[in-house]
C-alpha cells in the first residue's frame, strides 16, 4: 500500500481509504460484514476509515467501534459533524451546542478517546464560522480530536474558514474532502 500525508497534517494515510456510509444501513452491511470489511482493509494496508454521525443514524460509528476493539492503533478515523439533516432545534449544523454534544456521542459510539480527523460535514450558513472553528479548536486542545477538516465546502467558504482559523489562532483546517467522480 502506498501512503501520503493528509493535507497539512502529520498523518500518513493509505492512498485508498474505506468509506463506511453503508455500514448499518438496513439491507446493506450488517455488523459481521462491516467488521469483516474493516479487518480485511487493515490486513491489506488501508489505515483510514471515513464515517459520519448521520450514516445509518450512528450505527456506522457503532460498527466501526466494535470492529476496532483491540485494533484502534491500526486505523485512523475520519468523522464528520454538522450535517444539515435537521433533527430538531439546535440539533444540527455547526453551533457550539451541537458540535460539543455530537463529539461526546461520536466518541461513545466509536468506543475511542479521540477522533483523528473531525470534518465539518457541510458549511452552515446560519452560523458564524468562527463559532464552529472556536469549538473545534477547543476540542483539539482537549485532545478529543487531532485535526480539523472541511467537507463539501465551496472553495470560497473553505478559504474563508482557513483565514478565520488563522486570524484567530485556531487550529487550522488540515484537509478538505470533496466529491470526486470519474463519471460526473
Amino acid at each position: 500500500m502506498k501512503f501520503r500525508h493528509l493535507g497539512k497534517s502529520g498523518l500518513e494515510v493509505s492512498e485508498i481509504g474505506l468509506g463506511a456510509n453503508s455500514f448499518g444501513e438496513t439491507g446493506r452491511r450488517d455488523i459481521k460484514e462491516s467488521t469483516d470489511t474493516i479487518h480485511a482493509a487493515i490486513d491489506h494496508g488501508i489505515n483510514f476509515i471515513d464515517t459520519s454521525n448521520v450514516y445509518a443514524q450512528g450505527k456506522s460509528e457503532e460498527y466501526i467501534g466494535s470492529a476496532l476493539r483491540g485494533r484502534r492503533a491500526e486505523m485512523l478515523i475520519g468523522n464528520k459533524v454538522g450535517s444539515m439533516r435537521r433533527q430538531g432545534p439546535n440539533n444540527f449544523g455547526g453551533s457550539r451546542n451541537y458540535v460539543l454534544r455530537s463529539v461526546v456521542e461520536n466518541l461513545q459510539r466509536l468506543q475511542t478517546d479521540y477522533i483523528d480527523v473531525y470534518m465539518i460535514h457541510r458549511p452552515d450558513s446560519r452560523m458564524p464560522i468562527d463559532e464552529t472553528l472556536r469549538t473545534l479548536d477547543d476540542l483539539v486542545r482537549d485532545g478529543k480530536i487531532r485535526y480539523i477538516a472541511g467537507c463539501n465546502f465551496e472553495a470560497w467558504r473553505l478559504v474563508d474558514a482557513q483565514w478565520t482559523a488563522e486570524d484567530n489562532s485556531f487550529a487550522p483546517l488540515a484537509a478538505s474532502q470533496f466529491a470526486y467522480s470519474l463519471m460526473t
